[in-house]
């Protein structure tokens, strides 16, 4: 699901599936007799399939995000992991170095 996706679902505009099915539950609650009642529970369908709706793509995204933030982690790890392994090699002495080693001898 694209940003874009899941902020039209923040807004109130479900897709084309969702909306089918809403339409579905409204026309099966149009048969009950009383007016009021059938206007209450067709506010009640769509707003529940709505909720639903949004908790899922609340939840896809929140997987998404965890997946990419593990990736990174892993990456981080294997990159900090190799650096300290790598083998460090002597450093040359500069001549001054030599120098002293070499006067250390005389005294």
């Amino acid at each position: 699901m694209t940003h874009k996706e899941f902020f039209n679902v923040l807004i109130g505009k479900p897709p084309a599936e969702i909306e089918l099915e809403i339409e579905i539950r409204k026309r099966e609650v149009e048969q009950l007799p009383d007016f009021v009642m059938k206007q209450y529970c067709l506010d009640l369908v769509k707003e529940n399939k709505l909720q639903d709706f949004l908790i899922m793509a609340a939840m896809q995204r929140i997987t998404e995000t965890e997946t990419k933030l593990l990736r990174v982690e892993m990456a981080l790890h294997h990159y900090t992991k190799n650096v300290k392994a790598k083998k460090k090699y002597k450093t040359k002495k500069t001549l001054f170095d030599r120098f002293k080693t070499m006067l250390s001898v005389f005294r």
